[in-house]
């Protein structure tokens, strides 16, 4: 009696007539017909909870009751200082870290061409003229923007590639690992951290595809600014460009968001790319612009350091003029590999206080 009250007033689902009861000419159509009835059913039921976890719809304004989520995070520079305390506290397999990838990129792809820098250095210093802060301003774009040695070839940079995946998937494993309370070592960190390389290599390909409308859009207006249909002063059709290539970017940060996000979650066992952009757009709704600002001010450390420790080396190889001395290469090298240790904690520490709160629907991600 109970268990009928419980499910009065409830559909009970019909069950299927057996194929035994069909004539055998027409079985095959039944057969087919049920596969077509169940793949309908799953994706009208993936598309009702895909509408109930993501409140907003596409050309209709959304309530504020309904799109609000909460996400209690410390202030920029306290979150930042908290990824740096996180950094400190394992300074020592980080820094075997930083030295082993140096050394591998060293090796394998090469680092800024001594030669080349030497010669803009000198080609500045002879030019008679007091450039001022512009000759730093070349110095440093030079040393920031010159990756490889005297020729960047497609092996070199699937090198390079394939180096900061590893080195991605290296510091995210130490970090979670670590917040786990287990004692690993460089050595764990080395074989235990590739086994998502493949998801993790379909995510990238996912966000190069998401970064081609800006590219695009900033290839046309190249082209069409170097052909004159659109002046490069203030005009009606240079605002026009402007204010497009602005919606195109606002669109590309719209889609990154998710999918840094992501790249932390198709790191965890069993979590294929698609499910994990899933799951990081079930984390941010709502949320998505609390996120973006944070991983924009990500951006600030990064700059702060190239600037604070990269000039000062600039001004020293100006001052000793030892052209076989790779001063400027090597802090370049380091840098480098500082920064891909950086952004992939402050990721990561980033992805753990969403986790960490609970308002749904980031119960479903794992």
């Amino acid at each position: 009696m109970l268990k009928f009250l419980k499910h009065r007033g409830k559909k009970t689902k019909k069950a299927e007539k057996p194929l035994k009861k069909f004539p055998v000419f027409a079985r095959p159509f039944v057969r087919f017909g049920r596969m077509i009835k169940r793949w309908f059913s799953r994706q009208i039921k993936r598309h009702r909870d895909f509408m109930k976890r993501r409140p907003h719809r596409s050309l209709f304004l959304t309530r504020r009751r309904d799109s609000n989520r909460s996400l209690k995070l410390p202030g920029y520079f306290a979150f930042s200082h908290q990824v740096w305390q996180w950094i400190w506290r394992n300074k020592k397999i980080f820094t075997f870290f930083i030295l082993l990838y140096s050394l591998l990129s060293l090796i394998l792809v090469g680092t800024l061409n001594q030669g080349n820098y030497v010669a803009l250095r000198d080609q500045l210093n002879n030019t008679g003229e007091d450039l001022g802060i512009s000759k730093w301003v070349s110095l440093f774009t030079n040393a920031v923007s010159s990756g490889t040695g005297e020729e960047v070839t497609i092996a070199s940079q699937i090198v390079a590639g394939l180096l900061i995946l590893m080195g991605w998937l290296v510091v995210v494993w130490i970090l979670r690992r670590r917040m786990a309370g287990d004692k690993i070592r460089l050595r764990d960190a080395l074989y235990s951290a590739g086994s998502p390389i493949m998801a993790t290599f379909m995510l990238l390909i996912i966000i190069v595809a998401q970064l081609l409308p800006l590219a695009l859009a900033l290839l046309a207006y190249a082209s069409l600014s170097g052909v004159g249909v659109i002046n490069l002063d203030i005009s009606i059709e240079n605002m026009a460009a402007w204010c497009a290539l602005a919606a195109v970017a606002a669109l590309t940060l719209y889609w990154l968001t998710t999918s840094f996000i992501a790249l932390v979650i198709v790191t965890n066992p069993g979590v294929y790319p698609f499910q994990a952009i899933s799951l990081a757009g079930d984390m941010v709704v709502g949320r998505r612009l609390k996120i973006m600002l944070r991983l924009l001010f990500m951006l600030l450390p990064m700059l702060v350091m190239w600037l604070v420790v990269l000039l000062p080396v600039i001004l020293l190889d100006d001052a000793i003029r030892i052209d076989w001395l790779p001063l400027v290469p090597l802090a370049s090298l380091i840098l480098t590999t500082l920064t891909l240790v950086w952004a992939a904690s402050y990721i990561y520490v980033l992805y753990r206080r969403i986790m960490d709160d609970k308002d749904p629907p980031a119960k479903r991600v794992a």
